[in-house]
Parts: C-alpha cells; structure tokens; sequence
C-alpha cells in the first residue's frame, strides 16, 4: 500500500472541491447552477507568514484565515470552508467577526473541524501552566507565564475539571465567625489576611447571588469595596448582602485538596494537589472573550458558521472590580454608583452578564455540533440585534453563568426598531448541563426581550437555580405599567403606551432534569412580564418534561411570576419534583436574616404552577402535574395597588400525576435531546 503524506491527504479535498465547483485556486466564478466551494486551512503546525492557507502551506491561526477570507473577491459568491486541524489554538485576543467578514445565503463562510479530525479542535482563551512542582504535602506552586501584571483569572481548571478558588468554610452554608456591621463584616475569631484586598465576600439566599470585595482590613473588621457593597445594600431584607455565606480567594482559604490560589503581584499560582504528582494538564483562563460577531444597525455580520470547534478556558474579571457582582437576577447586575434604596427588590437599570462568544447585530450565523465548555462568564450571548440565528447539537458544559442569553434588557431591547430587535432564534438539540458555576443565581437559558425565539428539544440538566427563564420587569415596563411586585407602584419605572417586543416566544419539547440545586424560588422554565398581548402572539410552552428538582428547593416548576401574562401551558410534565421549603440561612449566627431565617427549612413554598402577582391570562391545559389545582403565590404576594390578581386562570383536562407511568409515552421519549 502506498504511503500517502499529510500534505498530500490535506491537499487531496481541496483539489477534489475545485473539480467539482469549478472554481479555480484564485476563486473563478462559478456556474450558473451551482455555487463554487473553496477551502482555506489552519494547522497548529501551519505559518501566517508563509502559509498560504493551502492544504500544503496552512495557516497557524483562526485570525489569519479569517483575514484571508475577508479578503477573498469570491467571498459571498463561493463557500468557502475554514477546515481548522486538530488541535488547541491560544489566542492572544478575540477574534473578531464584522460585516466584511459575511457570507450569503447561498454562500456562507463556515468555521469547521478539518474532516476526518481525530482530535477536538479548542479555540482556547488560556495559558497552560506547565512547571507546576509538588511538595510532599501536596501543595504545588508555579509562577504563571503569559499572563499580564496584576491580571487575576477567576477560574483554574487542572486535568481538564475545575478547580475550586480557595475559600472560607467550605461545605457550611454560613460562615460562622463574622457578625454584619454597616461597612462590612467583624471577625469574631481574628484571622490576618495576606492580601485582604484580594479578598471576597459572597452571600447567597433565595434567587440571589452576591460577591462583593474586600477593601482593606482594620483590626478584626473586613471593610467593603464601594460602589459594590452600597449597591449590595440597595435591596432590602432579605436580599441584600446581609447573610455571609463565605469568603474567597487568600491563602489562608487553601485547605481542601483541588482548592487554588492566585497571587496577581507575584504571579505565583498555589494549588492543593491529591497527591505530590504534578498534574499532567493545568490551564489558567486569561481572555474574556474568544469570538465576538459584531455588526452595526444598518450593516450586520452575516452568514458565517461554526461548525465541530470547541471553545474553551475564557473568563471575566468585571467581579474582580470595586463593582464586584451585584445581581439582581439571573445574573443581570448593577454597575456603577446611581443607585438608590428601594423596597420591591429589583432595580430599573441592570447589565447582562456578558458572553465569551458574542454576537450583535449578526443574522444566519450558526453553530452546529460545537463544545462550549471550561468558560467563566455566559457561554454564548445574542445579544440586541441577532436575528435568524441558529443554535444546534451543541454541548454545553461547565459554565460560570448562563449557557446561553437571548436578547437584552435595556430600553432598545424592548421597544426596538427593525434593526435593534432580537428576533427569530432557534436554540434545538442542545445538551447543557453544570451551568452557574460561579454565579449560582444564573439560568441555563436566559431569555430576554424577543420576539420569535424557538427553544425546542433541548436537554438541560444541573443548573443552579432556574433552568430557563425569559421575560424582564415584572409588568412594570409593559403597557400600562402592571406593579408585579409588592409595594411596587405603577409607573415607578416609566409610563408605556405601547407593548414591548416580548411576542411568539416558543418553548417545546425540553428535559429539565436536577433542577435549582443550589437556590431556590425558581423553576424548571421562569417567566416574568407580558409574553405577548393576546394568547394568539403570546408564549407557548408545551411538551416538555421536568423532573429531579432538589428536593429542599421551595419553587414552582413551572413559573409565571409578577407581571405574567399570555403564556399557554399544554400537555407539560412535573414528576419528581416534591414541594420545598424556604430557605433564608440558619438564625443564631453573626449575619443571619432575621425574622426570616426562623422559617428556613419549615415553611413549604411552590407548587407545580404559581408566581407572585401575574396578570393572569394563563391558559392551563392537558398537564401532567403532581398536583393541578392549586395556583401557589396569591396565598404569600399581595399589592394594595392593585386588585386581586391573577385573572383569567384556565384549567382544562389536566392530570393528577404521581409517576412517569401516568403519562403517555410518546411524550416522555421526544422530550429533550433527539
């Protein structure tokens, strides 16, 4: 048998592409009846400076194929194929797609894994470390390479699984030794700290996630970082940052095998090894994002697929900042310092957690079969003015936020004009799983202001708090400003006379399966706001099957909180899902939240169906629920500013269900992943 070479193999597809399309290396037209194909390549064995994209001469890089396409007269006329080897491929900076970076329609640019690839191709946003040395205690050191001064990466990962960043009290649910004072947090049992301003402060309670850093440290107190800790305090009991759950990142933390350290001045890395065996495999985050598609208003970035590629090791340093991470919700935070007290627990003006991988104001652009997986903020954000795109079989996995965002949350997001709207976006046959790694109150899908976005047949399992959730402002931003909150009043937020964009959502043939495992006061799909005006143009959930939430978990399965409104729910699934209980902390500690902690544990909350103050017109039909009657939170949430709510509730032949043998089988088989 004749040896072939690897240029020869490389070079045989390409040459058998020309054939057939009839376009020549220097891209010809093509025919009249078929569009042309042409092929670039990149190798991490390739050169950007004498490469010439050939399967003979590949390129090194993702951004110089992507220079070359840019440049090429037939892009748009011809497909052309970036066949990227195996491999991983660290970049220096994101690459970064714009309008003279598109396809057409008929001609798109695809990024792919090289045919026949063995080996995953990883688009990667990391340094290796790789002269990690081991003490007998396990305890293993390096000085970190490639990594700017003073740059604090917030993620380790080491054998290809994430390490835990040293932290206080690990396991507990409280930390013990710390009472709340107005500037921060007083040690009872005095602890120095090396770097106390490398230091954070977390609380975590109901649907919420806080960290906030340290400042400085005066005798036994922790002093706050401001704007953080102020804007912490703007909510009221018992979401602010009274309860200290734990604090992370210093040295001292470091007492748990897979724990880790970063000291950014010296650039030293500290980690807690299993055994005195250096790791085979040890990866720092240092970009924060890996691809952006970004287009303008009037001329988006179209046309371009990702197709096979695994994106990875990315992460985000905005926490890191005196704003710290002040969520709201579902990992929408606050950022700066014009924020004022309030009693509803929201605030008016808040900022997406942002993507690894961006699109804006892109349209047709697809990822298929891709890997998302070792990323320190949401995975993959589409954001204002993504249109027609297309999100399939891809894997998701091990996420810090959200897997995936859909639309904004800011004023153009939710009255747009054609070229700002986020419309028309199919999320199908996804796998993600262990999304809010780091910030607990994420979903793993978030939904914002859009109008025709289609999530169907999607797999979506180990999410810390809500699986999905869609819609923003509690009513208080749609027609007529509904108070969906209470104590909130209408019109506290703006006067609208017209709808926002929130129309013709989908949400069909999903698993949710272990369910809000860290938080509770969620579900397995959340929704929040008018989904449309009329049931005709509102959200459709239907045939989706949820199971396994955390039992402890005090949630509505499925969830129509303040505001809802226009959602049909037909021949949906909850089994396994017990009710839960509340959970504010334990009482008798230094933070605790008083009276509320007396509750923990006690006070069951959540239904199969319920929320605090919907509208109401809520179509119930054919589901498949433990328990079909009751509606829960009009028994909890009342608003004197408004009559008794919701209205138009409708319940029509649903099932008393206790197990998966009550429901037909057809409709347990095509829920998730096909």
């Amino acid at each position: 048998m004749p040896t072939t070479t690897l240029a020869a193999k490389r070079l045989y597809p390409v040459l058998l592409l020309l054939l057939i399309a009839g376009c020549g290396s220097s891209g010809s037209s093509s025919s009249a009846t078929q569009p042309c194909s042409l092929a670039y390549w990149v190798s991490t064995g390739g050169n950007d400076g004498s490469g010439d994209g050939s399967a003979a001469a590949p390129f090194l890089t993702v951004e110089r194929a992507r220079l070359a396409v840019e440049q090429n007269p037939n892009r748009g006329q011809c497909t052309i194929n970036v066949n990227i080897e195996s491999g991983t491929y660290a970049l220096t900076a994101p690459v970064i797609f714009g309008p003279s970076d598109s396809g057409s329609p008929q001609a798109p640019v695809v990024y792919q894994a090289a045919p026949n690839n063995g080996s995953p191709v990883v688009i990667s946003g990391g340094v290796p470390v790789t002269n990690l040395s081991c003490s007998a205690l396990n305890i293993c050191t390096a000085t970190v390479t490639g990594l700017p001064a003073g740059t604090m990466p917030r993620q380790f990962y080491v054998n290809g699984q994430r390490a835990i960043r040293a932290r206080s009290n690990y396991g507990q649910v409280v930390n013990l030794n710390y009472t709340r004072v107005p500037n921060g947090y007083t040690q009872t049992i005095t602890q120095a700290l090396t770097h106390p301003e490398l230091v954070e402060a977390v609380t975590t309670t109901q649907w919420k996630m806080m960290r906030c850093p340290v400042a400085s440290q005066s005798g036994n107190t922790l002093v706050m970082q401001n704007p953080c800790w102020s804007n912490a305090n703007t909510y009221p009991n018992p979401w602010n940052f009274q309860l200290l759950s734990w604090l992370e990142n210093a040295p001292e933390f470091l007492t748990q095998p897979n724990m880790w350290y970063l000291d950014p001045y010296s650039q030293q890395i500290t980690y807690y090894n299993t055994s005195s065996t250096p790791p085979q495999r040890a990866v720092l985050p240092m970009l924060e994002s890996l691809i952006q598609l970004v287009g303008t208003p009037g001329n988006p970035v179209t046309n371009v697929t990702f197709k096979g590629l695994q994106f990875s090791y990315a992460t985000w340093l905005e926490p890191n900042s005196d704003n710290g991470y002040v969520s709201d919700q579902s990992g929408n935070i606050l950022l700066g310092s014009n924020y004022s007290a309030n009693v509803i627990g929201h605030q008016q003006v808040v900022y997406k957690t942002p993507g690894n991988i961006t699109l804006r104001y892109a349209h047709d652009i697809t990822f298929d079969s891709d890997k998302f997986i070792h990323l320190g903020a949401a995975a993959l954000d589409l954001d204002t003015g993504s249109q027609n795109n297309t999100v399939v079989n891809n894997i998701f996995s091990d996420i810090s936020s959200a897997a995936i965002e859909i639309g904004g949350f800011a004023p153009q997001d939710m009255r747009p004009d054609s070229a700002h709207q986020t419309s028309n976006n199919l999320i199908k046959n996804n796998v993600i799983s262990y999304t809010g790694r780091d910030y607990s109150d994420s979903a793993g899908i978030l939904v914002g202001f859009t109008t025709g976005t289609v999530i169907n047949h999607n797999t979506v399992s180990h999410t810390p708090w809500s699986a999905i959730s869609i819609g923003w402002g509690w009513g208080l931003f749609d027609q007529g400003s509904f108070p969906g909150l209470p104590h909130a009043v209408p019109n506290m937020w703006g006067s609208y006379n017209t709808p926002t964009i929130a129309s013709n959502n989908v949400i069909s043939s999903n698993k949710f399966d272990s369910f809000l495992e860290q938080q509770w006061d969620g579900g397995a799909i959340y929704t929040n706001g008018a989904q449309g005006q009329s049931f005709a143009n509102g959200l459709l959930i239907t045939l989706n099957l949820a199971e396994n939430k955390r039992p402890a978990a005090g949630s509505n399965i499925y969830y129509t909180d303040g505001g809802s409104e226009y959602v049909t729910l037909t021949q949906n699934v909850s089994i396994n899902d017990p009710v839960g209980t509340v959970d504010f902390g334990p009482c008798l500690t230094g933070s605790s939240i008083v009276p509320f902690c007396l509750a923990t544990g006690l006070v069951a909350y959540g239904a199969d169906m319920g929320g605090c103050l919907p509208v109401g017109n809520l179509t119930y039909n054919q589901n498949y629920f433990l328990d079909t009657v009751d509606f829960f939170g009009p028994q909890i949430c009342q608003n004197s500013n408004i009559p008794p709510y919701p209205i138009n509730l409708t319940f029509v032949n649903n099932v008393p269900t206790t197990s998966a043998a009550q429901v037909p089988n057809s409709i347990l088989l095509q829920a998730g992943t096909q």
